[in-house]
């Protein structure tokens, strides 16, 4: 083994235990089969009561400034565009603006199949936006699934939502929708 290899192993152990006390999820979460629950309340039940998108603020359970709190994004999972070939990952729509989201995210799990062990690079977009988010989530999404975004900090729900655009006409028009409001 040459000193450049002993030189890059030693960074990559010593980046790993940087980052192995970084928990992903809140303080306190608890995966099951169909749902994961964050302080007593469950995430699909949430997205039934809010509707989609929607936000759920938790504390993290580490001491470090800056990361005392942990961000879950509901979204809703609009079409899915199945790997063109094998190299070309699967791309989602969801319901959601993710420009903020953007390098924040720690973990990505479908709600209905949270344990899925099989998970593959996928693209996460919003509707009609360029920027997209790369996560690990099984193959089998669908539409109307529902996807949870775990991220480092607090994001309002202003954020996150996709506002409806103003045409000249100055009427709200459903079909397009950008992710800042034009008010």
């Amino acid at each position: 083994m040459s000193v450049l290899h002993t030189l890059i192993s030693s960074r990559a152990m010593a980046l790993g235990e940087l980052y192995q006390d970084t928990p992903t999820w809140p303080a306190g979460s608890l995966f099951t089969d169909g749902d994961i629950t964050v302080g007593h309340k469950s995430l699909t039940g949430l997205a039934a009561e809010r509707g989609t998108p929607c936000v759920l603020i938790a504390p993290s359970g580490t001491g470090q400034p800056g990361e005392e709190y942990r961000t879950i994004v509901i979204a809703t999972i609009l079409s899915c565009t199945p790997r063109g070939r094998w190299w070309h990952p699967m791309e989602l729509t969801v319901d959601c603006d993710l420009r903020v989201l953007d390098g924040r995210v720690l973990d990505t799990v479908l709600l209905q199949r949270p344990n899925a062990r099989h998970r593959k690079t996928v693209l996460v977009h919003a509707a009609d936006q360029q920027s997209m988010i790369r996560a690990w989530l099984p193959e089998t999404a669908t539409p109307n699934d529902l996807v949870a975004l775990a991220s480092v900090g607090t994001i309002a729900l202003g954020q996150i939502a996709l506002h409806p655009t103003r045409n000249a006409t100055g009427t709200d028009d459903d079909t397009q929708r950008q992710g800042r409001c034009l008010k």
